[in-house]
């Protein structure tokens, strides 16, 4: 049979959800951690990160919402570059951040040094952590929740339960079922597509683009072919309503004490792509 007939197939084949997950590669390759960096530092783009100015009306909002300041303790699960952390800890917080794509770790810890900052960040993976230390707010940005595996959400939570003072909050964004409905089935190829973002030299890019419904899930598979090896790099995001979502904390031994429409504060809507919550340990 025709070799590269069977790699297209392959690549074409839809996958079980979660079947693959490859979420430590992708922010652990040196190349693409490095295009990462970059789009987590550019202020004006929608990418890696909020914009600037939506980080600054954030952290403004966390401040005066949770009464943040001198003797306050944060931590910040997949921190990147630090812009959570170090607005905390201008703030008077003490900061933690924890991630493992070293170049962005070593960017926030250069960061709060020059600056004489009270925050601290690990390279590490946040699956695993348990510091023995405790905080009264917990943050994940960028719907980080939506893009991990049922059993890792599930750790996750046991990880921010470990490290949650009494009192203590769980503040995170998620996607939402709205922004499922314009997602399509299809496919996309590219001579180094995405513009070089995926290596460091010549490439040949797919996208093959899949439907759960029953699930509530996506998944953007991205096949890329050098002269030297094939890799894979599986976007999977699962899409919530603040109903489905309280039903999955509170197997875990949390309750929602807040919807809000984003992590600075922002009215809920049904209608939209995404929505924030606050969620305690239950009694």
């Amino acid at each position: 049979m025709n070799s590269l007939f069977t790699a297209l197939s392959a690549m074409a084949e839809r996958p079980a959800p979660y079947a693959r997950v490859t979420t430590a590669d992708l922010w652990t390759d040196p190349h693409i951690s490095e295009r990462m960096l970059a789009n987590h530092l550019a202020p004006e783009v929608e990418a890696a990160s909020h914009r600037g100015e939506f980080v600054d009306r954030a952290t403004d909002w966390m401040v005066g919402h949770f009464g943040l300041g001198a003797g306050s303790r944060v931590a910040d699960l997949g921190c990147g570059p630090g812009l959570y952390t170090t607005r905390l800890a201008r703030a008077g917080a003490y900061a933690l951040g924890v991630d493992f794509a070293r170049l962005s770790v070593d960017h926030a810890e250069k960061t709060a040094r020059a600056e004489g900052l009270d925050a601290h960040h690990l390279c590490r993976d946040y699956l695993s952590l348990d510091l023995g230390e405790r905080f009264d707010l917990i943050v994940m940005v960028m719907r980080d929740y939506c893009a991990m595996a049922p059993e890792d959400r599930s750790r996750l939570l046991g990880v921010v339960r470990r490290h949650l003072a009494d009192g203590g909050v769980f503040l995170f964004d998620v996607d939402a079922e709205p922004a499922l409905d314009p997602v399509r089935e299809g496919s996309v190829y590219a001579p180094d597509l995405m513009g070089g973002f995926w290596a460091d030299r010549p490439y040949h890019g797919f996208r093959h683009t899949f439907r759960y419904d029953d699930e509530r899930v996506s998944l953007d598979r991205y096949d890329i072919v050098t002269a030297d090896d094939t890799r894979v790099f599986c976007n999977w995001v699962r899409y919530f309503t603040p109903d489905t979502l309280a039903a999955e904390l509170a197997d875990s031994g949390f309750g929602v004490a807040e919807v809000h429409g984003d992590l600075a504060g922002a009215p809920y809507d049904p209608a939209s792509g995404q929505f924030a919550v606050v969620a305690r340990l239950s009694a």
